[in-house]
C-alpha cells in the first residue's frame, strides 16, 4: 500500500516456484513487475504473462519467452501497458476499461477458470477495470489494492475498499503479490489486516460514513 518502489534498472527475471517467475518493478523507467508463468493447453506448452511494463528491458525479457505468449493486463495505466505494441503475443486479455486503450484483447468482465490460472475483476479504488491473476496460491493483484490519487492525497473509496476485502478474503490464496513494494510477495494476514486496519476508519467521530478515507499518514513527508 506505501509503494515503496525499487529504484534501480531491470534485474534477472526471479523465479518464485518451479513454473512462476517475475521481473521486478523500476522506477527508472517507471514500470510494473511483470509475472510470467508456465502452462498448457490442448496445444501445448504455453507462458501467460501478467502485465507488459514500459522500456526496452522489460520488452526484451518479454519478447526473449519462447513459444506462445498468452498476455493478462491488470489495469490501464501507463507502467503496464506501453509495451504492448512492442511485444509478441498470441492471447491478450483485458478488462472493459483496459480495451479503451489497447484497442484489442477479450474482455474479462466476469471470473474466467484456465484450469491452473484464475483471471478475476478485482474491485479497486486505485483505477477502474482492474484484474486479478491466481495461481499456485499467489494472487498477482498489479496495483489494484492500492489507493486513488487526488492532487497530493492518498485517499480510498469505503464501498470499493470493503468489497476488494471481500474479494481477497475469497481468493483463499497464501500470498498476495502487490507491484511496486520492496516486498513483492507478501504474506496473506498481514496484507488483510493492514486493509481491515485503513477500512475502520470509513465513519468519521460523529459515526457518519465519510466520503473518503484518507491515507496521507501512510506516505512519507516529501
Amino acid at each position: 500500500m506505501t509503494e515503496t518502489m525499487r529504484r534501480a534498472s531491470h534485474t534477472e527475471i526471479t523465479p518464485i516456484n518451479d513454473r512462476i517467475s517475475w521481473l521486478p518493478a523500476t522506477s527508472m523507467p517507471f514500470c510494473c513487475d511483470i509475472v510470467f508463468i508456465k502452462s498448457k493447453d490442448e496445444q501445448g506448452e504455453f507462458t501467460w504473462i501478467f502485465d507488459v511494463g514500459v522500456g526496452s528491458a522489460a520488452a526484451d525479457a518479454i519478447n526473449a519467452v519462447q513459444g506462445r505468449k498468452k498476455i493478462v493486463i491488470s489495469h490501464f495505466h501507463p507502467d503496464h501497458i506501453v509495451n504492448l505494441p512492442f511485444v509478441k503475443y498470441d492471447e491478450l486479455y483485458v478488462s472493459k476499461y483496459t480495451k479503451k486503450y489497447t484497442r484489442a484483447g477479450t474482455v474479462v468482465a466476469e471470473p474466467m477458470d484456465f484450469g491452473d490460472v484464475k483471471i478475476i475483476p478485482m474491485p479497486s479504488s486505485h483505477a477502474k477495470g482492474c484484474l486479478a491473476l491466481i495461481a499456485d496460491g499467489y494472487a498477482f493483484l498489479g496495483d489494484g489494492a492500492f489507493c486513488k490519487y487526488k492532487g497530493i492525497h492518498h485517499l480510498y473509496n469505503p464501498q470499493i475498499l470493503y468489497e476488494m476485502i471481500k474479494f481477497m478474503e475469497s481468493t483463499d490464496c497464501k500470498y498476495f503479490c502487490l507491484d511496486h513494494e520492496q516486498n513483492f510477495i507478501q504474506n496473506r494476514e498481514p496484507v488483510l489486516a493492514l486493509y481491515k486496519d485503513i477500512y475502520s476508519r470509513h465513519k468519521d467521530s460523529d459515526g457518519h460514513e465519510v466520503k473518503w478515507i484518507n491515507v496521507d499518514d501512510y506516505f512519507p513527508a516529501g
